[in-house]
């Protein structure tokens, strides 16, 4: 089997650190340290962070399913976008995307077009079959997303 490029191996590090640490709480120090490489490595394949994220979206996305859906019932639908659509993964990226989506907006836009389009279309096809409103399924899935954001920003507070 082929060795990732140093590249790939920058961009593997790098993902569970955005993901937990943001992209302001990411440092490139953090990405080096993770990697294993040296920061002058980090800096000859991404001129900064934002690059370093389009990439690793970029690379997150290749390795995703391809959109689509078999559900025969409205119920089945909306079970398959929990589980196929809206991973804890993916809620996760979208939180990074919405939260700080102005420090890398590039990045974003790869996010959107590579998942959450392709996603939604493959939504509005299967909601078709299903004779479903192309509106209210839409709503559905921007509300389940929503609360599963919310859900995990929501702080705790101690019952009275």
């Amino acid at each position: 089997m082929a060795q990732n490029s140093k590249k790939d191996q920058i961009a593997q590090a790098a993902l569970p650190l955005f993901l937990e640490h943001g992209i302001k709480g990411t440092s490139v120090d953090m990405v080096v340290k993770a990697s294993g490489v040296s920061k002058p490595t980090v800096y000859n394949h991404f001129q900064d962070k934002s690059y370093l994220l389009a990439y690793v979206i970029d690379c997150w996305l290749q390795a995703q399913p391809t959109p689509a859906f078999q559900a025969r019932t409205e119920k089945d639908l909306i079970l398959e976008m929990d589980q196929h659509w809206l991973s804890a993964e993916a809620c996760r990226l979208y939180g990074l995307c919405l939260g700080e989506g102005e420090r890398a907006p590039g990045a974003v836009q790869i996010f959107l077009e590579g998942y959450d389009q392709p996603w939604r279309a493959a939504l509005e096809e299967q909601g078709r079959k299903l004779n479903l409103s192309t509106d209210w399924l839409q709503a559905s899935a921007s509300h389940r997303l929503l609360r599963r954001l919310t859900a995990r920003c929501t702080p705790y507070s101690k019952p009275h």
